[in-house]
């Protein structure tokens, strides 16, 4: 067994007995907590590693090197040289890897680890290792699920639409486009967009609208007819609503030319099969997302804990344990937020109070906060002092430029610049927010607004999040009439730029109450 500091067996844990209760607290807690040297030779390990790992506790106290040892040799290299960085520059850290149980399992872990410096010096690493594993095999899942229902959508000979009770486009492929000649659906959000752009290809649009009104009249109905094209093509149109746990969430169309002779059976089993797809990927993304809460809420009760025996002990309580349970119910709050505005978006309710904004304000206000919480990034704040006035909700406008951000912080953990600019290009304020970061690989670029995408080379065992921020974001920007984009090259950081319409003095005199 590996020797303990002098001290460290009663220096303010209070007496023998409370130290017990304090052992057990630990002990029953779901995770590894532990303590260790900034060489990774552990002084404290507690029972949870013996039964989460089956190696007992004293193998992680006497073999010197046992954390990198029983590290997964892929990440054996880059987890101990990142925990070793962030150790020699002191500063709190929270990383995933894998390491080998005693049975050959392979167990994911979050390790959320503080250091305890002194002159600059590393003296003491804490932590405590959580089992993610469940939810990186949720995550492999999704990404299978997903990656299966585009082929299948795209490789399909029909034309495919999918439409929620709302009438929001969920879906289409290419074939669907084609089939009809439209160049893009981009700017189509309604389906009632897209059978305005078709009304004058169809022979007799009035028997083709009157179907369609009959079928929402009764949107439990199957449908199938014949449609004859101006140009003299026959497409044979079936339509299905789609259902979940009996209720109706929308309606499938799906579009063939009659000359092809594609099975309309075929049709129906692959409509039936991606409607299974879509409810599957919903739930992988439910269970991600509870593991996700999940995560922050085990040391949030460690810290509340202790907090609540320092308070019956009447020991007083260290600022820095607040912040430590502060800091995780932020990350709870965030996660939650994400997911109503998601929501929010998804069904068309994302409200907004509008009402002329300064940016120049709101770049300055989140500027300063980010300073204030982000000691291990520098920030440029290139702002132009004229002023640049918007119509729109101010608080959606903080959100956004906050999201854009966290992501810069989030996708640059080793620190660096992070540039914030604001100029006027036009008749529109153009806001840019620029890291140093991993970057976004170029054929990726096109789907980082999309809901639930991540791009491959920011996995969530290292990342984490759901995926819905900048989703949220796109929402918000085009309901401000504007657009959003990025620029990006893997290892030399992103660039995300928002344009918005200014309002000219004469609308600013005007919108004013």
């Amino acid at each position: 067994m590996a020797e303990t500091e002098p001290g460290l067996e009663t220096g303010g844990r209070g007496s023998p007995r409370a130290r017990r209760g304090e052992d057990a607290l630990v002990d029953n807690l779901d995770g590894i907590v532990w303590e260790a040297d900034p060489s990774f030779r552990f002084v404290f390990v507690s029972k949870q590693a013996e039964r989460l790992l089956g190696y007992p506790v004293e193998r992680w106290l006497d073999e010197p090197d046992f954390w990198v040892e029983h590290l997964h040799p892929e990440d054996r290299d880059w987890a101990s040289a990142y925990c070793l960085s962030a150790a020699r520059q002191g500063r709190p850290h929270e990383f995933e890897y894998r390491m080998l149980a005693a049975d050959g399992r392979t167990v994911w872990l979050r390790d959320i680890v503080t250091v305890q410096s002194e002159d600059g010096r590393a003296l003491r690493l804490h932590g405590i290792m959580v089992d993610v594993t469940e939810q990186h095999s949720a995550q492999e899942r999704l990404a299978q699920t997903v990656s299966l229902l585009e082929a299948t959508l795209d490789s399909t000979t029909d034309g495919l639409l999918v439409v929620d009770r709302h009438g929001r486009i969920t879906a289409h492929n290419r074939q669907f486009k084609r089939l009809w000649g439209l160049s893009e659906l981009q700017g189509f959000v309604q389906d009632a967009a897209v059978l305005e752009a078709v009304r004058e290809k169809v022979k007799d649009p009035e028997a083709f609208f009157a179907r369609l009104q009959a079928l929402h009249t009764a949107p439990a109905e199957e449908s199938f007819d014949v449609i004859e094209l101006r140009d003299g093509r026959l497409l044979e149109r079936y339509s299905l609503p789609q259902w979940h746990r009996g209720t109706i969430t929308g309606r499938v169309w799906s579009f063939r030319d009659v000359t092809e002779r594609v099975r309309a059976e075929r049709t129906q089993e692959r409509l039936l099969g991606e409607a299974h797809e879509a409810i599957r990927v919903r739930d992988d993304f439910l269970s991600i997302a509870a593991h996700e809460l999940k995560t922050p809420l085990t040391p949030l009760r460690l810290q509340l804990e202790l907090m609540k025996r320092a308070l019956k002990e009447k020991t007083g309580i260290p600022e820095e344990r607040v912040d430590k349970a502060m800091a995780q119910v932020h990350r709870l709050t965030s996660l939650v937020n994400d997911l109503v505005d998601a929501s929010s978006v998804e069904a068309g309710r994302l409200k907004l109070r509008r009402a002329p904004v300064p940016l120049l304000e709101v770049a300055r206000e989140v500027c300063s906060d980010f300073r204030a919480i982000s000691p291990d990034h520098d920030f440029a704040c290139e702002l132009s002092q004229e002023e640049l006035v918007v119509m729109g909700d101010r608080g959606r406008l903080t959100q956004l430029l906050t999201s854009l951000m966290e992501n810069a912080l989030k996708y640059s953990p080793q620190g660096g610049t992070v540039r914030i600019t604001l100029a006027h290009v036009d008749a529109d304020a153009l806001l840019a927010v620029a890291d140093v970061g991993i970057g976004i690989p170029k054929e990726e670029q096109a789907h980082l607004f999309e809901r639930f995408f991540r791009a491959r080379n920011a996995p969530v065992s290292r990342y984490g999040g759901l995926g819905l921020g900048l989703y949220v974001c796109r929402d918000i920007v085009e309901r401000h009439g504007g657009r959003i984009w990025v620029e990006s090259e893997p290892g030399r950081g992103s660039t995300f730029y928002v344009s918005l319409p200014v309002l000219s003095p004469r609308a600013r005199h005007e919108a004013r109450p």
